[in-house]
């Protein structure tokens, strides 16, 4: 075989060795693309992004507890399902420990301040969403501001409230909006504190995307909430698919 032949031979084993290397770089990637659309993307809990971050469907998003005693206060909090507990800022041990000011400003321990308690947690909830508020995209801001002042948020809670929740249903063009109070959200994951609060509203909102609205729709009635004494509020909401 000539010198001719065998560099033939030689870039034909080469190009074969190229072309099952590209071929097996190609299925690996395939085959890892398929893993995580399966088992993690997919996956029942992480499945929904919401700005950026994987959320379920039952997933409570961005909830916040200001609390306002009549004067400077050492609280304690806690959760009566802190397994639920996903992700808490300040760092939640067992509980939170904090010195607590009539105008909401908050110091734990370590002297750091806060303005509010953050955590994310799992929840069941079984919202049908057969009744609430059908709200577009043209009448989201005008509905947050109404309706969030009647339920008893002040201004810097429907603030940030807004802030959060103002991009979801304009994104959304057509969304069911549901409330869910202290009464049911206590059912889920009551939160305990100590001393007693002379008034608590909890409100959790929840989210669904809608081509329109639906049949047999029943709009939500929601009571509004007096303030009085120590008084605590937790604002959050719930993107569902």
């Amino acid at each position: 075989m000539s010198r001719f032949d065998l560099a033939l031979l030689e870039k034909s084993r080469n190009t074969k060795r190229i072309i099952i290397i590209l071929s097996t770089s190609i299925l690996f990637l395939v085959a890892s693309l398929f893993i995580l659309n399966k088992f993690i993307f997919k996956n029942d809990f992480f499945h929904k992004k919401n700005n950026g971050v994987l959320v379920s469907d039952s997933t409570s998003l961005k909830p916040v507890l200001y609390l306002y005693p009549k004067k400077e206060t050492k609280v304690t909090v806690t959760f009566e399902n802190p397994d639920k507990l996903i992700f808490t800022y300040p760092n939640y041990k067992d509980k939170w420990k904090l010195t607590a000011k009539p105008k909401g400003d908050l110091v734990d321990t370590d002297k750091n301040s806060y303005y509010a308690l953050y955590w994310e947690e799992n929840l069941n909830n079984n919202v049908d969403f057969k009744k609430g508020y059908y709200v577009t995209s043209k009448e989201a801001k005008q509905f947050l501001e109404d309706k969030l002042k009647y339920i008893g948020l002040n201004d810097k809670e429907r603030n940030e409230f807004i802030i959060s929740w103002l991009p979801v249903l304009i994104k959304n063009e057509k969304s069911i909006v549901y409330f869910e109070l202290t009464e049911e959200r206590n059912v889920d994951n009551k939160i305990n504190i100590s001393p007693k609060p002379d008034s608590i509203l909890r409100v959790s909102m929840h989210v669904k995307k809608v081509d329109g609205k639906p049949d047999n729709f029943e709009q939500q009635k929601v009571s509004h909430f007096n303030r009085k004494g120590f008084s605590v509020i937790e604002c959050s909401g719930i993107l569902h698919a």
